[in-house]
């Protein structure tokens, strides 16, 4: 029997992904192809290559957690290329993660550690819902809403949230792209714009990550796409200003002092877009929802058992 994959809400999929096939005859095939839409149940793709209804393929995405086995459902003329639908297995749909955005650290957006149990994860959602659905006239926001729902769905499933953490420990931190202005490279308002990035850097850290605060120079170096001679003159400063310290493992942590410093500056608008450019947590500055995602909250507020 086909399945009806429409019954579950779409959300944009607009990633590259990896089908990989056999023919009839035993031979193989592999094909990168490009997102459409994505929900727990199935995925649309857009393919240069065509794939026959009831393939079993396995795809791999490039960038979220989705790795399994699903079959292809339709698949159809579209321009040059192909609409592809596939269904999902069961053991795939535990590889789907998503909410508003799909590269939000579900972890810094709850504002927990890592290896928070399963009673801490409930206690800090318990207290969330209410507060950003978009019924809330003073604190609703619709898109952090959304996400909330994906970080409880993902870190309340034992094996969603396995495959969570792993996809987590195989990203490669990359530069955030505010560090490629030319603000953070050029003179001594390069060398002052370095300092506000090192501190914002550590003041997400510290608040996300309060049991593990510390950024190596190795990290900064990625964080900021800067070789650590860039770097040298930068942290003496904040170290001799006491706004950070070194620990015993090297790691830079943020001090009170540095905290102050940060909290008291945070209106200039160089450091309010370093501050958001950081990880996404839950009392980060709002963003704008999406139409699509104004179209998913149309319902009344998740119920929480006690």
């Amino acid at each position: 029997m086909q399945v009806n994959m429409r019954r579950e809400q779409r959300r944009m999929g607009r990633h590259t992904y990896t089908l990989c096939w056999e023919s009839p005859d035993g031979k193989a095939f592999s094909v990168e192809s490009r997102g459409v839409d994505i929900s727990r149940s199935g995925i649309c793709v857009v393919s240069p290559r065509k794939v026959a209804v009831d393939t079993l393929v396995f795809i791999q995405s490039h960038g979220t957690t989705l790795a399994g086995y699903a079959v292809v459902r339709h698949c159809s003329p579209h321009g040059n290329d192909f609409a592809i639908g596939c269904a999902f297995n069961d053991e795939t749909k535990i590889t789907v993660t998503f909410g508003g955005a799909e590269d939000v650290d579900y972890y810094a957006f709850l504002q927990i550690s890592p290896k928070a149990d399963w009673p801490t994860i409930h206690r800090v959602y318990r207290i969330m819902p209410t507060r950003f659905h978009p019924d809330n006239p003073e604190t609703g926001d619709a898109e952090k809403f959304l996400i909330l729902q994906a970080a409880y769905e993902t870190l309340s499933d034992s094996k969603r949230r396995a495959a969570y953490d792993a996809s987590l420990q195989s990203r490669e931190p990359g530069a955030l792209p505010i560090f490629e202005l030319s603000e953070f490279v050029n003179g001594i308002e390069g060398e002052m714009n370095r300092r506000l990035g090192v501190l914002s850097l550590l003041y997400n850290r510290r608040r996300t990550s309060p049991q593990s605060p510390g950024i190596s120079i190795l990290d900064l170096e990625k964080r900021m796409g800067m070789p650590r001679e860039y770097l040298d003159f930068t942290t003496w400063y904040l170290k001799s200003r006491q706004f950070i310290t070194a620990g015993d493992n090297s790691e830079f942590v943020l001090t009170a002092l540095g905290v102050d410093h940060v909290e008291s500056n945070c209106s200039q608008p160089i450091l309010q877009k370093l501050l958001e450019s950081g990880p996404r947590c839950a009392t980060s500055g709002t963003a704008r929802a999406s139409s699509d995602l104004a179209e998913k909250l149309q319902l009344s507020p998740p119920r929480v058992e006690e």
